[in-house]
């Protein structure tokens, strides 16, 4: 009997914690939508706009009220065929503006990098993957390939995910690479063997890559669940503006912490109605389940509250630097070394900084930009970076000058060796090695 009324609690706390897990992943926007869709469910549940939410559309209605252009009979009598084609320029154009939006986040950038990126941005097919050649970019605006490539590289780093790739491989590259809890394999079966995973080859990829079938499952199941390429209105449905979870600012030299919690709405338990229901025997069964489904998104939502200060605080410690100086100055981390001094499992963490951001003095950033990837074979955060450069360097040393070897045969060389890395990172340590692209050593 006390086995079973064990087996009992253990069974809701793991319900319990599967919720407050599935709060914690929640970026600002998906945590506002699942809010308003649990007030909707929930008939004890007060869900309240931010003040700052309903300000915004005040003004919204007052800028959009109908004029008398827009009633006049000729305006609805227009071709369908010009107004479809109307509307789809405007996407395409709000679009751009979301993108563009998203440039001054980034620092350093001169006049030249600010056109380039307008162009590369403009030349996105209705997929948003990137329809024209580097090469041709970087004649038109007389720089180098590299040079083109490294802005590449940032605007692949914008939301939505995978915008700027130039075909399916890298579409899907670059949502592994965003994804810190990827499984290892994951870069090598797309960039090598993207058919035999389509196939569902288990057992072929098992031998060939010498890892157990159960290990193989789990990466093409990964592989199968990143988002397919999306067109059209459902990517721009998607498109949610950035707003900082989290604030850090130097007040008379101390780090100061602020949750951006005044753009979600207020949650509160009505106890009016919890009193009503609690009187009435015939919804005792449902008084019970709403109100614990109430205290558990409250709950949940506090917990991912405490937890995103609790991983600021520790990195306001570790990246001193980075804060003070911006991602010039941002040292090696990985998620394991805050799981660790959080007494917590490193997918809590992945969870807690997956799609939100953080605003510091010197610009807005992915919180997942200020951690990178260790090495599981070699000891020390520092290490793992010097190691990587000098493969990379003797890579390079050894390669034939008439072919010189790019980024991405790079990336793949390193893969190879059980080196899990993005080719975007591959070309960061190449530039601070002072080593110049596969483009440029040619001419050289």
């Amino acid at each position: 009997m006390e086995m079973k009324v064990s087996h009992q609690v253990a069974q809701k706390l793991n319900v319990q914690l599967m919720q407050h897990l599935e709060i914690l992943q929640f970026s600002s926007s998906e945590l506002e939508q699942y809010i308003y869709e649990k007030g909707n469910e929930n008939p004890l549940l007060i869900v309240e706009d931010a003040e700052v939410k309903s300000d915004y559309e005040e003004i919204m209605k007052l800028a959009f009220l109908p004029s008398s252009i827009n009633n006049h009979p000729s305006f609805h009598s227009e071709d369908q065929k010009y107004h479809g084609m109307e509307k789809k320029l405007a996407q395409k154009e709000s679009f751009e503006r979301y993108l563009l939006d998203q440039i001054p986040i980034h620092q350093g950038l001169n006049e030249i990098d600010l056109k380039i990126l307008r162009f590369l941005i403009g030349s996105l097919d209705d997929r948003f993957f990137l329809d024209v050649d580097l090469r041709i970019v970087a004649e038109q605006f007389k720089t180098t390939y590299s040079h083109v490539e490294a802005l590449l590289d940032l605007l692949q780093t914008f939301e939505p995910i995978g915008v700027g790739a130039r075909n399916l491989k890298e579409y899907l590259l670059i949502q592994i690479d965003s994804d810190q809890m990827a499984p290892k394999m994951a870069s090598r079966f797309i960039l090598e063997d993207l058919e035999l995973v389509s196939t569902h080859a288990i057992k072929q990829l098992s031998k060939k890559y010498k890892c157990s079938m159960e290990e193989v499952k789990r990466t093409i199941q990964y592989i199968k669940k990143l988002k397919p390429v999306i067109t059209g209105d459902s990517i721009l449905e998607s498109i949610h503006y950035i707003i900082p979870d989290v604030e850090v600012r130097e007040v008379e030299g101390e780090w100061v912490i602020h949750l951006n919690r005044h753009y979600l709405p207020s949650v509160s338990i009505n106890e009016s109605y919890v009193q009503i229901m609690k009187d009435d025997p015939d919804y005792q069964g449902y008084y019970k389940q709403f109100l614990k489904d109430a205290v558990a998104l409250l709950q949940g939502i506090e917990q991912r509250d405490k937890t995103l200060y609790e991983i600021i605080r520790i990195l306001t410690n570790i990246q001193d630097r980075f804060f003070r100086e911006g991602m010039k100055a941002i040292q090696p981390l990985r998620l394991k070394d805050i799981a660790v001094k959080l007494g917590v499992h490193e997918s809590t963490i992945s969870r807690a900084v997956r799609g939100k951001y953080i605003q510091t003095h010197h610009g807005i950033y992915a919180l997942s930009s200020l951690f990178t990837k260790g090495l599981a074979n070699i000891s020390g955060k520092m290490d793992s970076v010097m190691y990587i450069k000098s493969k990379i360097k003797l890579l390079i040393e050894n390669e034939n000058k008439k072919s010189p070897l790019t980024d991405q045969q790079i990336t793949q060389l390193l893969c190879e060796e059980g080196i899990q890395i993005s080719r975007r990172t591959v070309a960061k340590y190449r530039e601070e090695l002072n080593i110049a692209s596969s483009f440029n050593r040619l001419q050289d």
